[in-house]
């Protein structure tokens, strides 16, 4: 891209603009899903007997 073309704002490729918006939508879904998946998962998870030992030492 030239220099006139960043200046102006403009694209050498025209008309991808919603598809370039629609693509990174999409994949930030997926990020997002993958991330409640990834956070569901820690949420079930056991908490350590260690840490468990722990708190009950700040009582």
């Amino acid at each position: 891209m030239s220099g006139t073309s960043k200046a102006n704002g403009r694209n050498s490729q025209s008309g991808s603009g919603s598809a370039d918006k629609k693509h990174r939508r999409d994949r930030g879904g997926t990020i997002g899903r993958a991330l409640r998946t990834v956070y569901d998962d820690a949420l079930r998870e056991d908490v350590p007997k260690d840490f468990l030992d722990l708190l009950r030492k700040l009582d």
